[in-house]
């Protein structure tokens, strides 16, 4: 069935164990200064991070920076990523020093990191304080938001909810955002406001419903972005952040809501989405029309479109579709002959994926008796082959100080179940380093490496033996991007294996 093997695993990059200070609702203070917390008196602090080109960030927000008493209040983020948003903290109003920084080490203490931006803040009550991080992250900028904490219990009865709306576009456009009914469309609309960058509106009271929001640019009633249905189910304070689209849609905007729980991210309903295709079959005896090279081709009701012929070791172009749902089929080039006809695959909006396909061969044992050597020759007596399939969610980060790469495993060999890749910096052996992951067949593993130079081994465990399939030498650097690094078969080496490495 197509798409077996389709998931998003969650890494098992593994370091060394470090300590982390200060989880995102961990307060690290004195034992004496909590007792005397007033809760009547305090504020809450957000950190919200917009730096498009910046790696996981750390807010460190300190009562004191010359203070090393426990009895000082101090207290560290965890790292957020870009468009994400951290908990909200309470705070006991007053004036504090914050550092903003990276990791640029192993180590996430609090003096090991590294800081791009510090200044002061001032905390104040029954406030909650948004403090987002924006621009290039080599001349980054906070700007702080000060929304009043509105008592809504007279609104239940009403069913209203509070809206307030933040333009963090760069420029001088004035988008204006409209909102309809689910049920209506944008001539029913009404204008909510114009919004210059980096304004806040004022809080505006709405019926608690489902609503379609429209963005347009000022000039014009162009629809540049349409939401899908967003409810508003409570009597609590929302934020609508307008902002700029940096995936792979033709909206130039996008929406974050922002809610006292989460954050939730809405693309343009209309947005096309992007898929390439990567050639991992290989030739074989049971498949004599193919030597090597594909097209594909995705078809739905609405549309149909082709690749061009691509070899084996090779992507395609990247082709630019609708989100839906939609047939592939992948076709021997130059032959009326499919690998793969009629499966699926969805595209949902602004998608921007990669698929893999691959041969996998496999021992026959027709009467299910589990013995595949039925004349005892030593030689398994019939095998099959069949194309499968690997989708792989392509990255949207552009940090400069690291860079994802996903680690995806296509040797399909009896010998060994998985690979483990090392990455072994100068003052390191694979005995030692803490950058490693281990990669199943056909699972993708997604790490995350900091800028530097590495020896890269890829090993397999052959008996009690420990094999080196292939290694070469990677640099990352603020010009490196998110890549794949793909280890397959090769007849052509002398182990038999390759990695290859290709941009996301």
């Amino acid at each position: 069935m197509f798409f077996n093997n389709i998931f998003s695993t969650p890494s098992i990059f593994k370091r060394k164990p470090l300590t982390v200070i200060a989880l995102t609702a961990l307060f690290l203070v004195g034992c004496d200064s909590s007792s005397d917390d007033d809760e009547s008196n305090t504020g809450s602090l957000r950190f919200y991070n917009l730096s498009s080109n910046s790696p996981a960030m750390y807010l460190t927000v300190d009562e004191d920076l010359t203070d090393e008493d426990d009895d000082a209040f101090e207290k560290t983020y965890t790292g957020v990523n870009f468009t994400e948003l951290s908990a909200s903290t309470s705070i006991n109003t007053g004036d504090y020093a914050y550092e903003v920084s990276f990791q640029d080490e192993d180590s996430v203490y609090r003096d090991d990191l590294s800081i791009v931006l510090e200044g002061d803040l001032s905390i104040n009550k029954d406030t909650m304080h948004l403090m987002v991080l924006n621009s290039d992250i080599g001349a980054p900028d906070v700007t702080m938001f000060e929304i009043p904490v509105i008592d809504d219990d007279n609104d239940d009865e009403d069913n209203l909810f509070n809206l307030r709306v933040l333009n963090m576009l760069d420029g001088d456009d004035l988008p204006n955002l409209y909102l309809s009914k689910e049920d209506e469309t944008f001539n029913e609309a009404i204008l909510i406001g114009a919004f210059s960058s980096q304004e806040f509106s004022d809080n505006t009271k709405f019926e608690q419903d489902s609503y379609i929001f429209y963005i347009t640019d000022g000039m014009s009633d162009d629809i540049l972005y349409q939401s899908d249905e967003i409810t508003f189910s409570y009597a609590s304070q929302y934020v609508m952040v307008i902002r700029e689209n940096t995936a792979t849609g033709d909206s130039p905007y996008l929406l974050d809501k922002i809610s006292n729980s989460a954050i939730v991210e809405y693309i343009d309903v209309n947005t096309e989405s992007h898929i390439r295709a990567y050639n991992a079959i290989k030739t074989h005896d049971l498949l004599p029309e193919y030597v090597g090279n594909i097209s594909i081709n995705l078809d739905n009701v609405d549309s149909s479109i082709s690749s061009n012929s691509f070899g084996f070791g090779q992507f395609s172009e990247t082709l630019t579709q609708e989100s839906g749902d939609y047939s592939i089929d992948v076709a021997i080039a130059g032959s009326d002959s499919n690998l793969i006809t009629n499966h699926l695959l969805t595209l949902t909006e602004n998608a921007d994926k990669t698929v893999f396909f691959y041969l996998e061969e496999t021992n026959v044992d027709d009467d299910n008796d589990g013995d595949i050597d039925e004349d005892n020759d030593g030689v398994v007596d019939e095998v099959e082959v069949n194309v499968n399939s690997l989708l792989i969610e392509n990255s949207q980060g552009e940090s400069i100080y690291d860079h994802q790469i996903t680690l995806v495993n296509l040797i399909n060999d009896d010998d060994f179940d998985f690979v483990r890749f090392y990455f072994v910096r100068s003052n390191e052996l694979i005995s030692t380093t803490p950058y490693d992951a281990l990669v199943s067949y056909a699972q993708p593993v997604y790490t995350t490496l900091l800028n530097n130079t590495y020896e890269v081994y890829v090993v397999a465990q052959e008996g009690s033996s420990e094999v080196i399939l292939h290694s070469f030498e990677l640099i990352l650097n603020e010009d490196s991007n998110n890549s794949f690094m793909i280890i397959q078969d090769d007849d052509s080496t002398a182990s038999g294996y390759v990695v290859s490495m290709e941009d996301q």
